[in-house]
């Protein structure tokens, strides 16, 4: 029954996932707050998913079956930030 050993009283948790680094595209300075944007590939079958940091703390999140439209729609949040300047 190896199907069981998940259901063991004694059964230790699996070691806790370590998040992979995304590849950074852009990162602004505007008003004391540092904005960056990390794109991240998830598969063939989910895409490319684009996300906005604040201080290193995830924002807004987004995902695009395309990595073109991922960078397409971070530099349209940059641009934005580059307006509050």
């Amino acid at each position: 029954m190896a199907d069981d050993a998940w259901y063991s009283p004694n059964r230790r948790p699996p070691p806790p996932r370590k998040p992979s680094p995304g590849e950074r595209i852009w990162e602004e300075r505007v008003q004391h707050v540092t904005w960056s944007c990390e794109l991240r590939f998830h598969g063939e079958s989910y895409g490319w998913e684009a996300q906005i940091l604040r201080d290193g703390d995830l924002v807004i999140g987004r995902r695009f079956l395309l990595r073109s439209g991922a960078t397409d729609w971070a530099d349209a949040e940059r641009r934005c930030l580059e307006e509050l300047r």
